[in-house]
């Protein structure tokens, strides 16, 4: 796995021979002169790539997105290290092999492993990373109460308040009722922590 921030350095390297799985491009501004490189990199090699834009600047030309992993924002925006590092690891996992269990199972729900869904009965509800890592750590340790402090160290830094985990689960919580009329997914107990319903 390569990091840039030149798209040309990533166009020169691959004309001189080297060949690798995967990209992760970054650039301050996402421009015509910016798709023309990608698109003539992309003519000399398929490759699996996740950019991160920080603005959008097309001068009035239509942009058609050239990757389905891309992510805009700025660096010193609140949540974007978070949020960036979520979609980087769902990106990663989209390598697993066929031998690999497609979805986390309980009563009447099924966690996607490959498309980050949901699936509560018929009903099929896209997720952000960060609530799909969620739910996958419950299903993984379905029977089980998480505490709190257990879920922020899996999905977050320990600088990070124990309120981002209570406010992801309103959030997936309010989601599933929404979408699917099921407020009895992720359990709470008081002291205890967060559990999926068997």
């Amino acid at each position: 796995m390569f990091h840039f921030k030149e798209l040309d350095a990533l166009v020169d390297i691959v004309k001189e021979g080297l060949r690798f799985d995967g990209v992760v491009v970054s650039t301050p501004d996402f421009n015509p002169g910016f798709l023309h490189t990608m698109q003539y990199l992309q003519q000399l090699l398929t490759l699996k790539m996740f950019i991160i834009v920080e603005e959008t600047g097309t001068q009035g030309i239509p942009v058609q997105i050239p990757s389905n992993h891309i992510y805009f924002g700025r660096y010193e925006r609140h949540g974007f290290q978070d949020e960036l590092f979520s979609r980087l690891r769902c990106w990663f996992d989209e390598g697993l092999s066929k031998d690999t269990p497609c979805s986390r199972r309980s009563k009447g729900i099924a966690l996607n492993l490959h498309s980050k869904s949901l699936k509560v009965g018929e009903t099929v509800i896209e997720l952000t990373c960060k609530e799909f890592e969620l739910l996958d750590l419950l299903l993984e340790c379905q029977g089980q109460y998480i505490p709190t402090e257990q879920i922020l160290h899996h999905l977050w830094d320990s600088y990070t308040s124990p309120e981002i985990v209570r406010q992801y689960v309103y959030k997936l919580r309010h989601k599933i009722e929404t979408t699917a009329g099921r407020s009895d997914v992720i359990l709470f107990r008081r002291g205890i922590g967060y559990s999926v319903s068997l």
